[in-house]
């Protein structure tokens, strides 16, 4: 068989491989149902890929029909749901601090300040365990901290220890602002205390080691009235480490208040006492209301 000049084989398998991809092409154009015409009916904006595709998915599905006959239809099945409501509820998962709702308390004795002595020389062995907020944000744990410190005063009085109650410079050293001290049932040391003084929210309870397990429900049982107690009338010492800034804050009846001053303001031993006007720029310093 004679070719033309400058004919190579390699040509001739290209040539091929060319035919049979066109062919290959045409017949599933055909076969699947979707030919030129209907190529530029169907889907404007589906790709040929995309036709020759979805094609084939309903081929083989109705392939898998014949052999295998309609498919099985099952009755509907509840499916378990946190709730039957439309309103979400936070499923009930136990908190790591969780304990029974309440301690038993036979009695409960403040320590007054001039007994601070007396305390720790009757306590100055106890181990102490802390506990700060919880993971349930009950009324203890989301209150401002200015706000229970004023019911802490309606339900306990005077605190045991405050900054003014120590050397100045031992409360630049992140000394709480007020500390309520307890002998509960007569033999357990309690401290009550804040965290971050009237920027904070909540309390910190600190207790003898030995009832750390217990803890949360001894909070709880011991500061359970401050829910429903109103707030007193008080004033404390704050130190700002951040701003390096002495203040007074406090609640003096109708609003709580949070006033710069100077350090020579402040008298060693001496606590604060409450004014009873105060001027509207110590009023706008006042931290937000509960």
């Amino acid at each position: 068989m004679r070719h033309p000049p400058g004919w190579h084989p390699q040509e001739a398998l290209r040539s091929g491989a060319l035919c049979a991809v066109c062919v290959v092409g045409w017949a599933l154009l055909t076969v699947g149902g979707v030919g030129p015409a209907a190529a530029q009916t169907t889907g404007g904006d589906a790709s040929l890929v995309e036709r020759y595709q979805n094609e084939r998915y309903r081929a083989l599905a109705r392939r898998h029909l014949r052999q295998k006959g309609t498919w099985p239809a099952h009755p509907p099945v509840q499916l378990p749901t946190p709730t039957d409501s439309l309103h979400l509820v936070r499923p009930s998962v136990p908190s790591p601090t969780a304990q029974l709702p309440s301690f038993p308390l036979d009695d409960v004795r403040p320590v007054r300040h001039l007994e601070r002595e007396w305390f720790r020389s009757r306590f100055a062995d106890a181990e102490w365990a802390f506990l700060g907020g919880t993971a349930d944000y009950t009324f203890l744990d989301t209150t401002r901290t200015p706000a229970l410190r004023a019911r802490l005063q309606a339900e306990f009085g005077d605190p045991t220890q405050t900054l003014a109650d120590a050397p100045i410079e031992d409360s630049l050293a992140g000394r709480p602002q007020f500390e309520y001290w307890f002998v509960v049932n007569d033999s357990i040391p309690v401290q009550v205390m804040d965290g971050r003084g009237p920027q904070g929210r909540g309390l910190i309870v600190a207790a003898d080691r030995a009832y750390r397990h217990r803890l949360r429900g001894l909070r709880d049982t011991l500061l359970a009235p401050l829910q429903d107690a109103g707030p007193a009338p008080h004033v404390d010492y704050y130190y700002d480490e951040r701003r390096r800034r002495w203040y007074r804050t406090g609640y003096d009846g109708r609003s709580f208040f949070l006033t710069p001053i100077s350090r020579g303001a402040i008298v060693p031993g001496r606590r604060p006492r409450l004014d009873t006007t105060r001027t509207s720029d110590a009023s706008a310093s006042s931290p937000p209301s509960p």
